[in-house]
This record gives C-alpha cells, sequence and structure tokens, in this order.
C-alpha cells in the first residue's frame, strides 16, 4: 500500500474556476495574483499619520472600495472571455485541486487555469496544472489536478486562503459546542 506524503493541508471549498486547455506545461500562467483590494494596513496607517482630516480619509477608503468593485467587475469579463471552461473547485491546496466541470478531460492533459478565491474584493490566482486523476463522487466526475506552473505569490495566496478556511472551520466547530 503507497501512502502519500502531503506537503500541505488542504480543505473544502467552493470556489470558481475557469479553465483552457493547454499543450504546454511550461507556459506562465496569464493571470497571477491579483491585489485589487488588497489594501495593506501600512498605507492605511499612512493615511492616518498624514495630517488629514478623518472624514476625507473615510471618503478615499470607500472611493478606493468601490473603484475596486469596478475593476473586479471588468476583470471578470475578461477572465470569461480567455478561459471558456467553467468548474468548481471542491477542495484546494498548495499542490492542487479537485474540481467538478462539463467538460471531459484527460489524464495528463494541461490547463491554464484562473481560481476565484474572493469575488469582493477580487483576488485571483492563476496556474498551470495537469489532470493527475478521474474520481467519480454520486456519479460526478471530479478531477483531480497538480500544480505544473505557479508562481510563488498565487502558492502563497492559496495556502492563505486554506489557512483561512481552516480558521472558519475551527471557529465554527467552536460555536457548535459552546452553549448559546
Amino acid at each position: 500500500m503507497q501512502t502519500q506524503v502531503r506537503k500541505y493541508s488542504r480543505v473544502p471549498t467552493r470556489i470558481k474556476a475557469y479553465m483552457r486547455r493547454t499543450v504546454f506545461d511550461n507556459s506562465l500562467p496569464l493571470f497571477s495574483c491579483t491585489l485589487v483590494g488588497d489594501s495593506e494596513d501600512h498605507v492605511i496607517k499612512n493615511l492616518y499619520g498624514s495630517h488629514l482630516p478623518r472624514e476625507l480619509i473615510s471618503f478615499f477608503q470607500q472611493l478606493d472600495e468601490k473603484v475596486n468593485m469596478i475593476l473586479s467587475l471588468i476583470n471578470r469579463d475578461t477572465i470569461q472571455a480567455d478561459f471558456p471552461i467553467q468548474g468548481e473547485v471542491l477542495e484546494i491546496s498548495g499542490a492542487g485541486l479537485q474540481f467538478t466541470a462539463e467538460e471531459d478531460f484527460e489524464e495528463g492533459q494541461n490547463l491554464e487555469m484562473v481560481l476565484l478565491l474572493s469575488q469582493v474584493p477580487l483576488r485571483i490566482v492563476g496556474m498551470v496544472a495537469e489532470i493527475h486523476r478521474k474520481e467519480k463522487v454520486q456519479g460526478v466526475p471530479v478531477w483531480a489536478v497538480q500544480y505544473k506552473n505557479i508562481r510563488d505569490v498565487d502558492r502563497e495566496k492559496i495556502v492563505q486562503f486554506v489557512f483561512q478556511e481552516q480558521r472558519e472551520h475551527i471557529r465554527g466547530k467552536k460555536n457548535e459546542i459552546e452553549p448559546g
């Protein structure tokens, strides 16, 4: 019996995936980690330290959120045009994922994928992945892929997403145990 050694944790999820077939497993992904909406805390702290009125800082933050929302919608349309195959990720880790789609794939086939980790603000990651295996879950084909070519920043975003999902799961379990 072969045992798997896992380097990354994995979590069940339901996120959108956009894909297209590619013959090149070494090509760079078209889309990479989008930092729309990833305003960092130190930028906000710098605004508060700039002697601007708090009302103006609040206005800038609200304006920034609205611009991010508009950019998210534009990016989503571009992604759907460039990646015509849609799917749903059922499980994700820093090494690979499992997804369902209406399309049929073959083991060893390469896919360029874009995952929407967050809708608003838009957080996407891109990678080239290889179909590793096909399983049937309740009669539905589920495809398992391994990442072949993924930028470090994209893998880190996935690992952060997995960690956040694990924390939320633990908090949910804790709330179920504690009497209300």
